[in-house]
């Protein structure tokens, strides 16, 4: 039977990308792992009895999935941020506004140098923070259903 897999922990990974790691399905255990593209790469060039680069005990685990990640067939990568498209996101919300002064504040925020502060700072300015990442927060789980659906992987 195939491990359903808690939707909120994909949210929870989209949210939290970095430049230096990847995130990971783990289609045996349900959970998400991220991990380093340095590990990941060690373990590409690594053999099968190679005991891998000296690494703290924290980093351990990280280390064996690595390890799996590239060996077997076990993990599924999760979208990047490049996949997300947080532009998108925020051009989609500042199109909801329903006030007109509000929705071209946001949509000329959004345009040009330090885009993202200057989105910042204008739903600051509206006092419509929580509105925003009520939205963000739909839209990341829209594209964490989607991802699961396309994997034909099952979400609760």
């Amino acid at each position: 039977m195939a491990t359903t897999v808690k939707l909120s922990e994909i949210v929870d990974a989209l949210e939290l990308q970095f430049d230096e790691a990847t995130s990971y399905l783990d289609l045996d255990t349900g959970k998400v792992e991220s991990v380093s593209h340095y590990l990941l790469s060690a373990a590409e060039e690594s053999g099968d009895d190679d005991e891998g680069p000296d690494l703290p005990k924290w980093q351990e685990r990280e280390w064996e999935n690595a390890k799996r990640v590239v060996s077997t067939n076990r993990f599924r990568k999760l979208p990047t941020k490049y996949d997300v498209h947080e532009w998108e996101i925020m051009l989609n919300f500042s199109n909801s506004m329903e006030r007109e002064t509000i929705r071209e504040d946001l949509l000329d925020a959004i345009h040009g140098a330090g885009a993202f502060r200057s989105f910042k700072a204008a739903i600051r300015r509206h006092r419509i923070e929580p509105a925003w990442y009520a939205f963000r927060d739909e839209a990341l789980k829209q594209i964490a259903i989607n991802w699961c659906e396309e994997n034909d992987i099952a979400w609760e």
